[in-house]
């Protein structure tokens, strides 16, 4: 009989644990929490998507794959450990929530500051092609060099298309080249050789690659390129493109003659 008792009371036990009284307080909060995760993974989303890293630029950095990794965890893993902790019997319930609150806090902080380390802050045309340069990639004095140039705008969350011209003197070019060979900076890490992009611009155009071209090392992508050359307004013997080297893949930057006006970015290859 004691047995028998035992088991019931087993049974009842388990009856209790699934169910929905059981089950409804801690879903409610873990729902609770998804949605406040939700919201703000969404305004993190659309900041780096729509300003950080606009249209074809976060195909060729990368961020996709960043920015699944960040949502999983806000939108996954807080409302898991909410649904895992919640007791309102519990005393140590609100610290409880607390902590989970704290540790999500930092990890969304954490992955946002990485990706703005990595946003493609400058969009720079170093001869006949375009360079992205990241936050993370300038040092301090570059940046205090970047504030001081005139043609660089006050610290903006959209990239800054400028161009870079050549050092004045034999003896910069020949000490920049051999700290590019060497693994440091090139060019484009220099931002005192920043110049507004309409002074390089129609130059490089002139030597842009020819819509053909670009169709035949692309034949997956030639309806992209034609919906790309009829959302121009302008005829295909007055677009060129320009290649664009990327942290994770290379595209391809429209541009249009004479001018070099960027008309947009395309995630092909260039080359």
């Amino acid at each position: 009989m004691r047995r028998r008792s035992d088991s019931d009371a087993l049974t009842l036990g388990v009856v209790h644990l699934v169910s929905n009284e059981a089950w409804r307080p801690r879903l409610r909060a873990a729902g609770v929490h998804f949605g406040l995760s939700a919201v703000a993974g969404a305004v993190v989303s659309a900041c780096v998507l729509w300003l950080w890293y606009p249209g074809a630029l976060a195909s060729l950095h990368g961020v996709f794959a960043m920015m699944l990794v960040l949502l999983a965890v806000d939108l996954v893993l807080g409302p898991v450990c909410t649904f895992l902790v919640f007791d309102r019997r519990k005393k140590s319930l609100p610290m409880d929530l607390a902590i989970i609150a704290v540790i999500q806090i930092v990890a969304l902080a954490y992955g946002i500051h990485v990706i703005q380390q990595g946003r493609p802050q400058y969009v720079l045309l170093v001869k006949d092609r375009f360079e992205v340069v990241s936050p993370a990639e300038l040092s301090h004095a570059a940046k205090a060099q970047a504030q001081a140039n005139p043609a660089v705008r006050s610290p903006s969350l959209l990239p800054q298309w400028l161009a870079v011209r050549s050092p004045d003197s034999a003896e910069q070019r020949n000490t920049i080249l051999f700290e590019s060979v060497s693994g440091g900076r090139d060019l484009q890490h220099h931002p005192e050789l920043y110049i507004p992009l309409t002074r390089e611009a129609p130059t490089a155009a002139l030597r842009g690659i020819s819509l053909d071209r670009i169709r035949q090392l692309n034949p997956t992508h030639r309806a992209r390129i034609d919906a790309a050359v009829a959302a121009s307004g302008l005829p295909e013997s007055d677009l060129r493109v320009l290649p664009l080297r990327g942290p994770a893949r290379d595209g391809a930057v429209l541009v249009a003659l004479p001018s070099g006006r960027v008309l947009e970015i395309l995630a092909i290859q260039p080359w």
